[in-house]
């Protein structure tokens, strides 16, 4: 049976807020907190500068490479291209 006098609340105070670990934190420490918005939107942003970065490395690396492989399989392209 949960114990429900921990997370009661009287008409004139706030919820009580739970860390990551489940203990309980003050009001002034659980409005510290950044929002759930700034997160997600530096989430974003560090995934977009994370993904442009791994396609600008590939890209360099396919330009850079001289892998017979790569003029292989570009002049079969070329050919099969061509036979339309």
């Amino acid at each position: 049976m949960r114990n429900t006098s921990a997370t009661a609340t009287s008409l004139g105070t706030e919820p009580t807020a739970f860390d990551p670990f489940g203990e309980p934190v003050t009001s002034v420490v659980a409005h510290a907190c950044p929002t759930a918005q700034g997160d997600r939107t530096a989430r974003r942003v560090g995934g977009a500068v994370f993904w442009s970065l791994a396609l600008l490395i590939l890209a360099g690396r396919i330009y850079a490479s001289d892998i017979p492989v790569v003029e292989t399989v570009s002049s079969t392209i070329m050919q099969i291209a061509s036979l339309r």
